[in-house]
């Protein structure tokens, strides 16, 4: 008897010596040429205990023939205590059966362990092409960990997405011609000259004392030259410091100097390839930089400081100054053959003593926009400030005009017109040592001039007249008077310019 049960000992442990050896080879066979070492050992001993991700393996019956020790506490199972169970006992929704009954394996879906979501994956366990189990992982991290870490990414995106929404406006212009104010023939003649040369392949120079609005100019020629998204970069060369100012226009390679990024960086030349740059006082720019500038605009080409290589760029160049750039080159301080190169289309803009007939368009349109900010409510000016802002020279331009008209405004506040008390010092004193100058038609008329009201008026006449120039072609009206039809419709609305009034209307 106790014979047989040494036997039957020595039976069972040779055939779990074979299941291990055939175990054993099953592990080596998958590690083919590289040895079972004791850090892959340990490497497997980690993945089957990985406190970061669970590990269950089943059988062909779905019960559970392995659990991690991690997975044992969380359903508060001793060591070993899941062993037999069929995983569905645990987890009622889980993905085990269902790859031991399809073959398919189920990779990152939402699992519900618990009461609590997950992210796991299951696999079909085959064996000479025989489902013989499943294994399945599932993340520890709760579902609402991934969606926070979902939701700084989409954060992230956003703020990409707003830093090249940011780039894309810092170069990009913001202005058209119909932007530029004025009805005085000077002004229109700049308008039209401007449009003529804007689609032209040639550089642009733009002469105009400070307060003119050459910026304004600059950001009208680009955006009639090109259609959006073509890069319109603006240079202020006063503001570039003086040794900056190569590698700022032409960029510079990588370690090309002292603190320079490590992969270079591209100039503003480089920034405005296929597009406008605007070179804002270019009379400031360093001789040594002229010399380079020049080079680039006849070759059309750049090369980065500290760099052998040359690059092909296309670019329309609009440069500006408030100085005689002629005198500046009899002084020696720009280089004459630079001068040369970009006069060749120069656009003179008038300054607002030349054109005193846009004065009233520019103060209506600025007393409201400064409405809008200050919240006041200032409809217009008494006939002494009218006459002073007539006869005012304005050294500074429409610059000067937005800034009396502010200060003017902050004292009047809950006013409705502004008077002279208002004024800053420069006009009182232009008034006092200048009367001859003031023009008033009559002394003892103070009403005040609503010039709202007499701008309405004036468009109303010119939208009727233009009316009756094209007999009642309203597309063609709109066309003359080079306003948006849109804009034209509604003034027609507004004016209360009615059919009948123009009995033919039509649009073609």
């Amino acid at each position: 008897m106790v014979t047989f049960r040494i036997m039957d000992t020595i039976e069972k442990m040779a055939e779990r010596q074979i299941a291990d050896k055939s175990n054993m080879d099953i592990v080596l066979s998958v590690l083919g040429e590289y040895a079972l070492t004791s850090t892959l050992a340990y490497a497997l001993r980690f993945l089957l205990r990985n406190p970061y991700e669970s590990c269950l393996v089943v059988g062909a019956d779905a019960k559970v023939q392995f659990m991690d020790r991690g997975s044992e506490k969380y359903f508060g199972l001793p060591q070993g205590g899941a062993k037999g169970i069929d995983i569905r006992e645990l987890i009622p929704e889980s993905g085990l059966p269902i790859a031991i009954k399809t073959g398919v394996p189920m990779i990152g879906r939402v699992f519900e362990v618990k009461g609590k979501k997950m992210i796991g994956s299951v696999y079909p366990i085959i064996r000479n092409q025989e489902i013989v189990g499943a294994v399945g992982r599932l993340l520890f991290h709760s579902l609402e960990e991934i969606e926070r870490v979902n939701k700084e990414i989409s954060k992230l995106k956003k703020e990409i997405y707003h830093f090249k929404e940011k780039e894309r406006n810092e170069y990009s212009s913001k202005y058209t011609f119909e932007d530029v104010r004025g009805k005085s023939t000077a002004i229109k003649e700049t308008i039209d000259f401007a449009k003529k040369i804007s689609p032209l392949d040639t550089d642009v120079l733009i002469i105009g004392e400070s307060g003119t609005g050459k910026e304004l100019f600059a950001h009208s020629i680009h955006g009639f030259a090109y259609n959006k998204g073509r890069p319109f970069v603006r240079v202020n060369c006063p503001s570039v410091p003086f040794d900056l100012a190569e590698s700022e226009l032409f960029g510079y390679a990588k370690g090309a100097f002292s603190g320079a990024l490590s992969s270079g960086k591209p100039g503003k030349f480089e920034m405005a390839n296929n597009g406008t740059i605007f070179l804002d006082e270019i009379s400031s720019l360093p001789l040594s930089v002229q010399a380079k500038l020049l080079r680039v605009l006849q070759e059309r080409e750049i090369e980065r400081l500290g760099s052998t290589k040359t690059e092909k760029i296309h670019f329309k160049l609009v440069a500006a100054t408030n100085i005689d750039l002629k005198v500046l080159v009899k002084e020696g301080k720009f280089r004459e053959d630079l001068y040369y190169r970009i006069a060749k289309a120069i656009i003179h803009i008038p300054p607002l003593r030349d054109r005193k007939e846009d004065i009233p368009l520019y103060i209506y349109h600025f007393l409201e926009k400064i409405n809008q900010s200050f919240k006041t409510q200032i409809r217009g000016l008494s006939r002494g400030v009218a006459d002073i802002f007539t006869a005012y020279p304005w050294p500074g331009n429409v610059r000067e005009l937005i800034n009396v008209l502010e200060q003017a405004m902050l004292k009047a506040w809950d006013k409705e017109e502004l008077s002279e008390e208002h004024l800053s010092s420069e006009l009182l004193s232009f008034r006092r040592e200048f009367p001859e100058k003031i023009e008033r038609k009559n002394d003892t008329d103070t009403e005040p001039i609503d010039f709202h009201k007499q701008i309405e008026e004036k468009e109303k006449r010119l939208i009727s007249s233009a009316l009756r120039d094209t007999k009642g072609n309203r597309k063609k009206a709109a066309l003359l008077l080079q306003m948006p039809r849109s804009t034209f419709y509604e003034k027609l609305k507004k004016y209360n310019i009615k059919h009948g009034d123009h009995s033919s209307w039509r649009e073609d």
